[in-house]
C-alpha cells in the first residue's frame, strides 16, 4: 500500500475507533490492510490517551473491547508487532502524549519509519 494511502486509511481507522464512525467489521477489514506495527502502536496510543479513569474513555474502550474480542486474530498480530524494531524505536523515541492533539503526525512518523 502506498505510504499516503496508508496514512489516510490509518487515520480513518483511528477515527473510526476513537469516534465510533466505523462499525467493528469495517475496522477489522481495514486493519487487515494496514501494517500490524501501525495498528499495534495506534491501539497503544488510544489506551494511553483514554485511560479507564477518564469518563470520555468509555466509548473508545468499549469499541476496542468489541474489536479485540470479536477478532482475536487481530490481537495476536498486534502482540507480535509489539516486538518489531519499529515499535521499539517509537517507544524509545516518543511519548504518545506528544500526539494527543495531532494524530496525523503520529501516523505519519510511524509510516515514514516503516517505509524508510
Amino acid at each position: 500500500m502506498d505510504a499516503q494511502v496508508q496514512v489516510r486509511e490509518s487515520l480513518r481507522w483511528l477515527d473510526g475507533l476513537e469516534a465510533g464512525s466505523l462499525p467493528t467489521n469495517d475496522l477489522y477489514f481495514l486493519a487487515e490492510k494496514l501494517d500490524p506495527v501501525l495498528i499495534s502502536l495506534m491501539i497503544r496510543y488510544l489506551r494511553k490517551k483514554y485511560p479507564s479513569a477518564k469518563p470520555e474513555a468509555a466509548g473508545v474502550l468499549a469499541r476496542m473491547l468489541e474489536l479485540t474480542s470479536t477478532y482475536p486474530q487481530l490481537v495476536k498480530k498486534t502482540r507480535e508487532a509489539e516486538h518489531d524494531p519499529v515499535s521499539e524505536w517509537f517507544l524509545e523515541t516518543y511519548s504518545f502524549a506528544e500526539f494527543y492533539s495531532k494524530p496525523g503526525e503520529l501516523v505519519q512518523v510511524i509510516v515514514d519509519k516503516l517505509e524508510g
